[in-house]
């Protein structure tokens, strides 16, 4: 009887404990929580920007090509057209219908190569971010750092508002780091905390 009395009061206790062991933990992972507009902060890069123009200008001039090629596919799909049935014509549809398959599969292969590189352009760029994120949070005491979208709304557009609505961060009161964190991206990622700290 007097074990189990002594083992109950042992159970109570450590029960008691639990809370403030609890309560102890979340205060010493407590930290400072920022935020940071990623869009902004890559629509400040001068490389990241210079690249993606590069690729665009790169699309137009593909856009171009294959407009032209198609054009003179659709001309000669005319001439042919007006020749008479016969082996001469039914030949050069057929060399006319393989130039056409050849144009939409080379349209296609640049097309993806085009994507690939533009989304290792975003992926570089969003390393470098990441580089530098790490050591503002590091030299500053942050613990978080939560995406926020600061572009302002359009009332009247419909898409726009319902972005709005469903952005993660509704209010933050001061520890913006996307200024800092878009000085960082320069040339180099940031080393270790220097031009980290917050003014």
């Amino acid at each position: 009887m007097k074990s189990n009395i002594y083992k109950l009061a042992l159970i109570t206790a450590f029960a008691f404990t639990l809370p403030l062991t609890g309560g102890v933990a979340q205060a010493q992972e407590s930290g400072i929580v920022a935020i940071l507009d990623v869009a902004a902060v890559f629509q400040r890069n001068l490389e990241f920007k210079t690249r993606m123009a590069e690729i665009k200008k790169e699309a137009t001039a593909l856009k171009e090509q294959i407009t032209a090629q198609q054009k003179t596919i659709q001309a000669n799909a005319q001439a042919i057209s007006a020749l008479p049935n016969g082996a001469d014509r039914y030949e050069q549809e057929a060399q006319l219908e393989q130039t056409q398959t050849q144009l939409k599969t080379f349209a296609r292969q640049q097309e993806t190569d085009l994507l690939n590189r533009e989304a290792q352009i975003y992926y570089v760029t969003y390393q470098k971010l990441q580089s530098v994120v790490k050591a503002v949070a590091e030299a500053n005491g942050i613990v978080l750092v939560l995406r926020f979208d600061s572009s302002p709304v359009d009332g009247n557009n419909r898409p726009e508002v319902i972005k709005a609505v469903n952005r993660s961060v509704v209010y933050n009161s001061q520890l913006d780091l996307t200024t800092l964190v878009a000085g960082q991206m320069g040339p180099q990622v940031a080393d270790g905390n220097q031009g980290t700290q917050l003014k």
